[in-house]
């Protein structure tokens, strides 16, 4: 991918920030329809098209300085007129000097009763702003919407993208927890009952300003927890697909008989990596996943990871097991496995090293192919009836 294609993507991704999520997400399905080559089309027509937009808006004005026309001088007065202006009293002077500053006076009162309406009116307005925004907000969303839909033939307006942008708030609205929704089981799914699974939905909505030690053998520190990478192309954030995935994962392990317990529920918490190891731990869980999508500074970079422990009671058969769960999930929604690594680099696996602990990337929101893959909802089921499959090994042993 050429650089000024990562430079319009930068673009596109603020033009996102800008929707709400569910027009986002409406938007990215559009753009997920279309082939990889399509979609960079479009996608640098919106940018280009939105730039050009704002360019119309402010254009760079160039005053033409006009020559000063000459005056012409007054005739000269007649000689009559003069000796009538000399011949003012001090009487008439007082008087119209009086008229004067009673005419400024009431010139004054007239302008601040203006400016007092006028505030009283732009007081009127803003509330009515502030009522209507939302559906001002909607409507232009609809409009970006539609638009993309006819690409083909035409390019995006961007007019209603800019006056979204500029009428937006500087506020941040948390983000919405997803609703957990039943998960169709498959035919083939296997019995798991008596197995006690831990899921960790990886990152948090805030970066937590708490430190932690990597390991208790390690004098390295760093964050108890952060956002994630954002997606490419659709603007979603790690915390929030995480999440989503999880809360699947979970229904589906639970009608195969499964104990689930689950980390965290909602996007607003604030939970370091040990504290998410800690669950694991004092639950004596079976099985630790934690659930991550991550990102690569090369945007062709796609594909399932897996990271284990290189420490701890299960320290020579993790890497194997890391295996068998990173290609049965892969095959399962068509990306390719790059292998497990063992590593102490995860503070969430160094403190769960004394159960069977899974850390899974399933794959690189920095690639718009595999963003796309993760956010079908078919895919997602995949990922869970995969990760039965894999639980249903640890029955077996």
């Amino acid at each position: 991918m050429s650089q000024d294609y990562k430079d319009v993507e930068l673009k596109f991704k603020e033009i996102l920030k800008s929707l709400p999520d569910d027009k986002r997400k409406e938007l990215f399905e559009k753009l997920k329809s279309m082939d990889p080559s399509q979609r960079e089309t479009t996608i640098r027509k919106i940018v280009a098209a939105q730039e050009n937009r704002k360019e119309v808006q402010h254009p760079n004005k160039t005053v033409k300085k006009q020559s000063p026309q000459k005056k012409k001088s007054p005739a000269a007065p007649a000689k009559q007129q003069v000796k009538k202006q000399v011949a003012i009293t001090e009487r008439d002077f007082s008087k119209k000097t009086t008229e004067t500053n009673t005419k400024s006076k009431k010139e004054l009162i007239i302008v601040i009763s203006i400016l007092v309406v006028f505030c009283a009116v732009c007081l009127g307005i803003k509330v009515l702003f502030d009522d209507k925004m939302d559906a001002f907000v909607e409507k232009a969303q609809e409009t970006v919407v539609s638009d993309v839909s006819e690409t083909s033939n035409d390019v995006v307006s961007t007019s209603e993208i800019t006056t979204t942008t500029s009428e937006t708030t500087n506020e941040t609205t948390p983000t919405p927890s997803p609703t957990p929704t039943m998960v169709p089981l498959a035919a083939d799914s296997p019995d798991l009952s008596g197995l006690t699974i831990v899921i960790d939905p990886g990152h948090q909505e805030q970066k937590s300003e708490r430190y932690e030690k990597v390991a208790d053998w390690l004098s390295t520190e760093k964050c108890g927890s952060t956002s994630g990478s954002v997606g490419v192309t659709s603007g979603v954030h790690e915390y929030e697909l995480t999440l989503n995935i999880s809360l699947k994962l979970k229904n589906y392990l639970e009608q195969c008989g499964a104990t689930v317990i689950i980390t965290r529920e909602t996007n607003d918490v604030d939970l370091t990596n040990q504290e998410r190891a800690q669950i694991a731990v004092d639950n004596s869980a079976d099985i630790f996943i934690r659930i991550h999508t991550d990102a690569a500074n090369d945007s062709k970079s796609s594909g399932v990871k897996v990271f284990v422990p290189d420490s701890g009671n299960y320290k020579s058969t993790v890497v194997g097991k890391g295996d068998i769960l990173g290609q049965t999930v892969a095959d399962s929604i068509g990306l390719e496995f790059l292998g497990t690594k063992a590593t102490d680099m995860y503070t969430g696996l160094n403190y769960a090293n004394s159960v069977p602990s899974f850390q899974i990337s399933l794959g690189l929101l920095s690639n718009s192919n595999d963003e796309a893959i993760l956010l079908d909802e078919n895919n997602q089921i995949k990922i869970c009836e995969s990760i039965s499959q894999f639980a249903f090994g640890f029955k077996e042993t």
